[in-house]
């Protein structure tokens, strides 16, 4: 199949191309910089059109999730074999992984991304979309152990989850066939096995974590099969 993929130039995005690759599959990549991605068989690069506004608002950035016009660009790259499912590693970003370090996306870049994705989809009849979102999120809040939750509420972080609850809210309702990805703790580890607890999280350990290559894998999994649709699985090593 050939999968569209948001947030590709991304740490956990860039293991995603790879996995999907690796198991026979095209993709389509929509990113700001092409030269952020190596180019590969099987990898088609997108970068979008600048969307022309008027003189007292903002341009859209190209290349962009936030223009769905650069969204739709990417689907009508490759005729002949649109994208038929989507997965997304988006984040909003900081300056630096310090959890109190500043900003740097605009509110709502997640949730605006996505819903810019799904109406694209649905011109293209396309209904599977895997999204990672983060454990934490939702109704997994409360199994998050109690220093997580108030470093989360504390610092810049809870922006980033403010933007993971709106997707995870406003995606249900779109009439997609989603999945919500909830990793605990990203790391680098290498591949291992992955531990499933449930759509919440409930009796996750103190400093559980999973590698983002087993978090790609999981992503690809969620788009290749159905077991996890309409689910929200939290997932560690």
């Amino acid at each position: 199949m050939r999968i569209f993929i948001l947030g590709g130039n991304g740490r956990t995005g860039k293991l995603v191309v790879e996995e999907a690759l690796q198991r026979g599959h095209t993709i389509t990549a929509l990113v700001r910089n092409p030269t952020s991605l190596n180019p590969q068989k099987g990898l088609t690069i997108v970068k979008g059109k600048q969307i022309p506004t008027s003189r007292n608002l903002p341009k859209q950035p190209s290349g962009t999730p936030l223009s769905q016009s650069d969204i739709a660009t990417a689907f009508s790259t490759t005729p002949n074999e649109p994208p038929s499912a989507v997965i997304s590693t988006l984040n909003a970003s900081r300056v630096s992984d310090n959890p109190w370090s500043a900003v740097a996306s605009p509110p709502r870049m997640m949730a605006d991304s996505v819903a810019n994705c799904v109406a694209v989809m649905k011109q293209y009849s396309v209904t599977r979309i895997a999204i990672m979102s983060a454990f934490g999120v939702g109704d997994s809040w409360p199994n998050l152990v109690w220093l997580m939750r108030w470093v989360i509420g504390g610092s810049n972080m809870r922006y980033q989850y403010e933007d993971h609850n709106l997707v995870e809210r406003e995606v249900r309702g779109m009439g997609v066939d989603y999945v919500l990805v909830r990793p605990c703790r990203l790391s680098e580890a290498e591949k291992l096995p992955v531990r499933v607890w449930g759509d919440t999280g409930r009796g996750v350990g103190v400093g559980a974590s999973v590698g983002r290559r087993c978090v790609a894998g999981f992503l690809v999994d969620c788009v290749e099969g159905g077991e996890w649709v309409g689910r929200t699985p939290v997932i560690s090593n």
